[in-house]
């Protein structure tokens, strides 16, 4: 629980980074071209990054226990440095028929910026590869807080420079090489604390067509998203982006942070993968996700009307707003059953390729019908639907596969009636906070924030209080 708990604290940090980057944003440039042209090659070139970051971790971390040494540490960075650099290079030198073919309707000087961008991020690709390594590395020695800490370095420099009050174009400009910029400190970050095991501790063989079809889906449907919201008009990019930030960020955060210790305890030691323990995840996270998720779908109104809308982001992008943050929302329960299984899958003994295969196809097809046919009538909503089907779809089918190897597991339902418990203890203190103090009823960002940091607080003093006195600390000890 502690090498999940570090991890998840470097994450929540980065969750505040990438608000606060949401935020300037959407005070700077609004839902604007401009915006729009940064995000899409964000969400391309970035987007990729955070995939291999998730997923690669998959590949590296056998590769690594199973090889030795430092000079077979040093053999593989080598490889995958010039893996990322050719990728890189694919990805700049493709830049302008990328943009043609995801966004049609992006012209002029959006789409000259949109290339721009491309082409500067491509460049951070082979820091980011080398750093998955390096982090795979320090996981594998117990070590997940400090490698989540150090990614924090790339979101730092693109916040600095939105805050920096420079114009549109050149924030845009120069927040791509400050993003560059961050990987190479985040990997000098890590570099001094990798060393190399000893001896082999694993027998687990990677999966690399398993996680290069995992990649290959999550990159699929990334540039699925970003061609529909990219469709549903200037601004779409922007609303997608920003709901994701807002309602899928923490959910995702807290996923990872559940699944990538886990995974890295199966790979080292395959005797500790049970049933028992992936329930124990699977409750945990539910419970842990009900608690924030619910908490953040009450106080949506109020974050999108006091906190992103009081720039450029006008009110009707913020009618346009509200509805993406909460279907998005139900997006990290989908996540969370997806990764666990896919990890339960890959860890066991068997062919996954064709199961992950299978699953990876269902998860795009259900997104692209959704999008194909709702996106006419409810626009960037449609996108946001697919993001929380498509991952259950896939969910589904990796556990109707692994329905015998599971069955009657389960933990309880205990955790999460006290997750619901502290959620209706943050809607009281929500409620009475402003009858006790009336500034925080006050339309400002400060009172905003700290009102949903006070009623977040008093509910996951009532929830651990529960997890106490019902003695259900075991389910959170992975």
């Amino acid at each position: 629980m502690r090498s999940g708990a570090s991890q998840f604290l470097a994450q929540l940090i980065g969750l505040g980074l990438a608000v606060a980057i949401s935020v300037a944003i959407s005070h700077g440039l609004g839902a604007s071209a401009e915006a729009d042209a940064f995000l899409l090659g964000r969400r391309l070139v970035t987007g990729l990054q955070e995939v291999l970051v998730q997923v690669l971790t998959l590949v590296f971390l056998p590769m690594v226990a199973m090889r030795a040494g430092k000079a077979a540490l040093l053999r593989l960075g080598f490889r995958v440095a010039a893996a990322g650099l050719l990728i890189a290079l694919a990805f700049a030198a493709l830049s302008g028929p990328i943009v043609a073919a995801i966004a049609p309707e992006m012209q002029g000087e959006a789409a000259a910026m949109a290339r721009r961008v491309i082409v500067v991020l491509s460049g951070s690709l082979p820091l980011a590869l080398v750093g998955v390594l390096m982090g795979a590395a320090l996981n594998l020695s117990g070590r997940f807080g400090w490698p989540a800490l150090a990614r924090l370095a790339p979101r730092a420099m693109v916040l600095g420079v939105f805050l920096a009050g420079l114009g549109a174009s050149q924030s845009v400009m120069w927040a791509a090489v400050g993003f560059v910029a961050g990987n190479a400190v985040a990997l000098l970050m890590m570099l001094p604390l990798v060393r190399p095991v000893e001896a082999p501790k694993s027998q687990v063989a990677p999966h690399v067509g398993a996680a290069l079809l995992l990649v290959a889906g999550a990159q699929g449907s990334l540039w699925l998203e970003t061609a529909l919201a990219a469709r549903a008009g200037v601004g779409g990019i922007t609303l997608l982006e920003m709901g994701q930030r807002v309602a899928a960020l923490l959910g995702n955060t807290l996923a990872l942070a559940l699944v990538m210790p886990a995974f890295a305890k199966w790979t080292a030691r395959p005797d500790e993968r049970t049933g028992r323990h992936f329930w124990k995840l699977a409750a945990a996270g539910t419970a842990l996700l009900v608690l924030a998720q619910g908490l953040l779908m009450i106080l949506a109104p109020r974050i999108v009307a006091n906190v992103l809308g009081q720039g450029a982001l006008g009110a009707e992008g913020q009618e346009a707003l509200l509805p993406v943050i909460w279907i998005l929302a139900l997006a990290p329960f989908a996540t969370l059953l997806s990764r666990l299984l896919v990890v339960w899958r890959i860890t066991g003994a068997g062919g996954h390729l064709g199961q992950v295969g299978l699953a990876v196809v269902v998860d795009l097809c259900v997104r692209s019908i959704l999008g194909l046919t709702l996106l006419p009538a409810i626009g960037v909503q449609a996108v946001a639907l697919g993001m929380v089907l498509g991952p259950l779809a896939s969910a589904a089918v990796l556990g109707a596969l692994s329905r015998r190897d599971l069955c009657g597991e389960g933990v309880g339902f205990l955790p999460v009636l006290g997750s619901m418990m502290g959620l209706a203890a943050g809607v009281v203190v929500m409620w009475a906070a402003p009858m006790v103090f009336p500034w925080f009823a006050e339309q400002s960002i400060v009172s905003t924030l700290a009102s949903t940091s006070l009623s977040g607080v008093s509910a996951l003093g009532v929830f651990m209080m529960w997890i106490r006195w019902r003695g259900l600390v075991w389910v959170f000890r992975f």
